[in-house]
């Protein structure tokens, strides 16, 4: 026996409003991503133009290859973080 309309019609409203709430969450996470991302480049920006500009040779080659080494691992670690809390939530 199939179910009355009124209660298809409140379930489908129910999934609406889950939907819409999933793709917010979906598009805050994504937000949030690329913000931290967007932080590491910062990061790793400043320490090779920091590099330039310091006197001390040994202390230029450190900041040199930490800001390589500090803003790439940290724009892959964000993304690789940001797969897998896609994959818990059913995202991909």
């Amino acid at each position: 026996m199939p179910l009355p309309r009124h209660i298809l019609d409140a379930m489908a409203e129910r999934r609406r409003d889950e939907a819409v709430q999933a793709n917010r969450d979906k598009l805050w996470d994504y937000v949030l991503t690329a913000l931290a991302c967007f932080a590491w480049c910062a990061v790793g920006t400043f320490l090779i133009a920091w590099s330039a500009h310091t006197t001390d040779e040994v202390l230029g080659h450190a900041a040199f290859w930490g800001g390589l080494g500090l803003g790439n691992s940290g724009i892959i670690y964000t993304l690789l973080a940001a797969y897998r809390r896609g994959e818990k939530r059913g995202d991909w």
